[in-house]
């Protein structure tokens, strides 16, 4: 495939299956003859995981570590500031959504944003039987993408928080102010890119919602989720509006 791609991991704890997750990744590129590079960004884990992704750096291998933890969307930032590629892919360290991956690559060789979108009506929750912990996170997902779209961008985009997009790169990503240094780069970066008149191309799938992970419901955590979700709100409704040049 004629493409070049910079691929930006974010990583927290992910010592017991970073490794596993590049080598399906390069495995993947590499059968596919696509040129690529992986920026990985640890932040500031408390297990193995830089020991680990340090053993994994070589020439399309990036590492950038954060000695205290930052947040996800600092981190990403951080990555794609560094990435030497036009065109740049999202995807957290667990891989979600990779049978998608080569639909998205495709697509993103003709359009400027693709995203995995769970919201789509062609969409599918693969299991109906949930119980409370995946009950809660499919809630609580599709309010915070549902007053997203309301508020900020078309009803019809859906999904902004899945962990796999690609886009292609602002030339002045580097000027851009964004607001969010935790949790909601993904959505900020869909509201720029949509006030700035640029389509987004969706993928619709047949997914599931993981029994446990790292993301805990009732943590003191969700009060500075809440808090980020409101100042990115804010900025975006009332205060000046980022736009980007590609």
């Amino acid at each position: 495939m004629n493409i070049k791609v910079s691929f930006i991991i974010p990583c927290f704890n992910s010592g017991k299956i970073i490794k596993n997750s590049i080598k399906k990744l390069e495995k993947k590129l590499e059968k596919k003859k696509i040129k690529f590079e992986i920026i990985i960004i640890n932040d500031g884990s408390k297990d193995k995981t830089y020991q680990i992704i340090k053993s994994l750096k070589k020439n399309n291998i990036k590492i950038i570590n954060n000695s205290i933890n930052l947040g996800k969307s600092s981190s990403i930032i951080k990555g794609i500031k560094l990435a030497k590629y036009e065109k740049v892919i999202l995807i957290d360290s667990d891989m979600p959504y990779f049978e998608c991956l080569d639909k998205l690559i495709r697509l993103l060789n003709k359009n400027d944003f693709v995203y995995i979108n769970r919201r789509s009506k062609l969409s599918k929750l693969s299991d109906k039987s949930l119980n409370l912990y995946q009950t809660c996170r499919y809630y609580i997902g599709s309010l915070i993408c549902s007053t997203i779209n309301f508020l900020l961008l078309n009803k019809d985009i859906g999904d902004t928080q899945a962990g796999l997009k690609g886009f292609k790169k602002p030339k002045n990503f580097n000027r851009i102010n964004f607001i969010s240094t935790k949790f909601f780069f993904d959505a900020e970066l869909m509201i720029i890119f949509y006030r700035s008149k640029i389509k987004l191309k969706s993928i619709s799938l047949k997914y599931k919602i993981y029994k446990e992970s790292s993301i805990k419901i009732f943590a003191l955590e969700n009060f500075l989720f809440l808090v980020e979700l409101i100042k990115v709100i804010f900025y975006y409704t009332f205060k000046k509006k980022n736009k980007i040049t590609l």
